[in-house]
């Protein structure tokens, strides 16, 4: 359903002040909560806090490995479980992650 890019991959505009201004991946805008179903037949790697990327979850076949950012932190999939394309591996997590042990990103709400 959601299929619009907001953010390609490369350089960009910094959309913070302090970030890259150049991007890893693609963006695709979508409501907090929406579903996040995996794109490949594939393996969960990590479900964790990375930084700039807020929770993600980190997949890998045996040709890519693909990064699903910004996800929610209640995960509903886990290291070593192996999904099928079309599984449903997670939600769209919140805009703004705060409380997060050892998060180095600050803005001015905290």
């Amino acid at each position: 359903q959601y299929h619009h890019i907001t953010s390609y991959f490369g350089p960009r505009r910094s959309p913070t002040s302090g970030a890259s201004s150049v991007h890893s991946g693609i963006d695709i805008g979508a409501p907090e909560n929406t579903t996040i179903y995996s794109v490949l037949d594939c393996k969960i790697i990590s479900t964790s806090f990375k930084g700039a990327g807020g929770y993600t979850i980190v997949t890998e076949n045996n040709e890519y490995i693909i990064s699903y950012c910004h996800v929610s932190p209640n995960f509903i999939v886990f290291p070593g479980q192996i999904i099928n394309s079309g599984d449903k591996i997670g939600n769209v997590g919140p805009k703004n992650v705060y409380g997060v042990i050892n998060n180095p990103y600050k803005d001015s709400n905290r």
